[in-house]
């Protein structure tokens, strides 16, 4: 999920109007990039039964979502309709638009492979500001200044040594389950004891976003943040078992880091 294009448009009116923008966008993500599938995803099926999709979508269009059939795009793109419950996994390269995104819906999003684009449509300005931290999407309608492209990438770790410590952790550990390996489970742990024994801290739920921009799933980014937590919270110096084998190893952050 690191290579995958991602969209903000915010419904600053909670227009239902504004859901067939998101579409149109999507479909035409899917164009340029010679994808052939857009996933319209909702929280529940009561959210596309509901009145304002209806309104939004057209009867045609929404007809045939409700009944679970795939629509085609002006793209040629099939577009089919998922809720945080059918929605398990992704088999093709795929748009996806998140209908009344949620930080929760957000958080499946970004544990599916396979997509190519993701367009959010959050129903209030706030609803996905983790998300928009963790990953800095394209803000749609939002004025660009001149020479830039696409927002600045926020800075999620400000101390460098931190930085480097989570770059070690994220090279060796299994980014592959939602689930931290025990071994990973204990290396994260003496990393962070290693980082508060040097009196280095950050906020626990910039280490999580950090992770989850860098390819950690975020169940699993959700439990480093809860290590962060507990080791930089710790009173204490803590006493390191292999002492000369932690100075090492934090010798190897503070000069990657240019401390």
């Amino acid at each position: 999920m690191l290579n995958v294009q991602r969209l903000l448009l915010p419904d600053t009116n909670q227009s239902p109007l504004h859901i067939l923008a998101g579409v149109k966008i999507a479909d035409r993500l899917g164009e340029t990039s010679n994808t052939l599938e857009v996933i319209f995803l909702v929280p529940a099926k009561a959210s596309l039964t509901s009145g304002a999709l209806h309104e939004a979508l057209g009867s045609t269009v929404h007809n045939s979502l409700v009944k679970g059939k795939p629509v085609t795009l002006p793209s040629g793109a099939q577009m089919r309709c998922e809720t945080m419950k059918t929605l398990q996994w992704v088999t093709k390269p795929s748009v996806i638009i998140a209908v009344f995104a949620s930080q929760d819906m957000m958080d499946k999003v970004d544990a599916l492979q396979n997509l190519v684009a993701v367009v959010a449509v959050p129903w209030t300005p706030d609803a996905i500001e983790d998300w928009n931290k963790t990953w800095s999407p394209q803000v749609l309608g939002k004025p660009k200044k001149v020479g830039t492209s696409a927002q600045a990438a926020t800075k999620l770790i400000d101390d460098p040594v931190v930085e480097q410590a989570m770059k070690s952790l994220t090279s060796v550990a299994n980014l592959a389950t939602n689930v931290l390996h025990p071994s990973d489970e204990d290396l994260a742990k003496r990393i962070l004891r290693i980082l508060r024994s040097r009196d280095h801290g950050e906020p626990a739920e910039n280490i999580k976003l950090w992770a989850i921009r860098n390819g950690w799933l975020p169940k699993a980014a959700e439990r480093l943040e809860t290590l962060a937590e507990k080791a930089f919270a710790l009173r204490a110096k803590p006493k390191l078992d292999n002492p000369v084998h932690a100075e090492q190893s934090y010798q190897r952050w503070a000069d990657a880091a240019g401390s």
